[in-house]
């Protein structure tokens, strides 16, 4: 493994310890995975901390750092696969939908235009 120079910013120290990880031939995933996450931990609490996205540390955007590090867990496989099962249900329901499909469903509502200046904010038929 090919020895970085290192900085006297620690953040950018870990981040260039993952960076060089990341490209070696041989990625230890277990390691890749304990460094990333104390990264992003050490991240998250200066945002905790209040600091903002748009604020500046060793010379890099808070905001660039997370995403920097993110992108390496992403290309690396860290990640489990992304499974929306509560959306295939909806799909589902929506297909077996057959609410238009009987005209003896329909029901009239009433059309009719809120006064002016009249105060809706509890009123069944206009909501909240």
């Amino acid at each position: 493994m090919k020895v970085m120079i290192k900085t006297e910013f620690p953040i950018t120290n870990q981040f260039l310890d993952l960076k060089q990880m990341f490209k070696s031939d041989n990625i230890d995933v277990e390691a890749f995975d304990h460094l990333s996450g104390q990264l992003l931990v050490h991240l998250s609490e200066l945002t905790e901390n209040g600091m903002k996205g748009d604020d500046i540390i060793e010379g890099v955007k808070l905001d660039l750092w997370k995403d920097r590090v993110w992108h390496l867990i992403e290309r690396v496989g860290l990640l489990p696969e992304y499974k929306d099962e509560d959306g295939d249900e909806l799909i589902e329901a929506l297909e077996r939908d057959d609410w238009y499909e009987d005209d003896s469903k329909e029901f009239d509502v009433e059309e009719k235009e809120p006064k002016k200046g009249m105060d809706l904010s509890f009123d069944p038929f206009y909501g909240f």
